[in-house]
């Protein structure tokens, strides 16, 4: 397989309802699987965002990706979401998503207005574990410059869980050194993923590109995932700016295809 062919996207937003509206624009599946397909991208994460205390439309949410899957032959798989604060129902929807076929569950401070570090969080992470989930984050916040920390700590307190942090810190992205000190220590599992969505694309070609791509060699390659954030950025586009980083062919083919791969277990 060559970089160019048989690219997972990790990272999207089809507009599934009308409460999921990113842009001004209808942001189809059918409108991202038609750009998928001149960027070569075969399969690609389909994204919700749950809301706190509306129960039905979280359901109404991830009751539609899910069913993303099968209408789309297996295109996109789902990722599903909750709210952290939403306490025993937010759980209970945990464990149905999952055995309705979820991949993932979804989480993200900013739109959800949660702090990482609140309990309820490590509790709602804790559960996805326990349901076989790993828990995609938007790990960027301009808020909040304590937020990478808190995903450490989250971290080591849900030791079985695997998180992906979605973003890589944005502008803040040298904090991902840490994983690479922690890997140095026996007890660190590697379940930490770093998703390079937005911030791949917006230093590609900058000043500070070599910077990121020395970081995420040092953070280690196998656990480096490929998303466009679509419909914030085409993915054409950011499979362009991506390669443009310089990751040669065998770095290229675990970032756009086999890391995800051994996130959903297919390996």
């Amino acid at each position: 397989m060559s970089p160019l062919s048989g690219i997972i996207d990790t990272h999207t937003h089809p507009l599934l309802h009308p409460s999921q509206q990113v842009v001004d624009w209808e942001h189809t599946a059918e409108d991202y699987q038609a750009r998928a397909k001149r960027a070569g991208i075969v399969r690609a994460a389909a994204l919700v965002m749950a809301p706190e205390g509306d129960l039905d439309r979280t359901r109404t949410l991830n009751d539609a990706t899910l069913a993303l899957e099968a209408a789309s032959r297996g295109f996109f798989y789902p990722v599903c979401s909750v709210h952290p604060r939403d306490g025993e129902a937010a759980l209970e929807e945990i464990g149905r998503v999952a055995r309705a076929g979820a991949r993932l569950l979804k989480l993200h401070p900013n739109t959800q207005s949660f702090d990482v570090a609140d309990p309820v969080v490590a509790v709602t992470v804790e559960r996805a574990a326990s349901a076989g989930l790993p828990v995609l984050f938007d790990a960027y916040s301009p808020w909040d410059a304590d937020q990478p920390g808190k995903f450490v700590k989250l971290a080591m307190a849900v030791p079985k869980a695997t998180l992906v942090l979605a973003h890589a810190h944005g502008p803040h992205f040298a904090d991902l050194l840490v994983y690479e000190v922690l890997a140095r220590y026996p007890w660190w599992d590697r379940r930490v993923y770093i998703d390079v969505s937005a911030t791949g694309s917006l230093l590609s070609g900058s000043p500070f590109a070599e910077q990121f791509v020395w970081i995420l060699r040092k953070v280690g390659l196998d656990r480096i995932l490929f998303g466009s954030d679509y419909p914030l950025d085409d993915p054409e586009s950011a499979v362009e700016r991506v390669r443009d980083l310089g990751f040669g062919e065998d770095e290229a083919r675990l970032i756009f295809h086999d890391n995800a791969l051994r996130l959903l277990g297919e390996t």
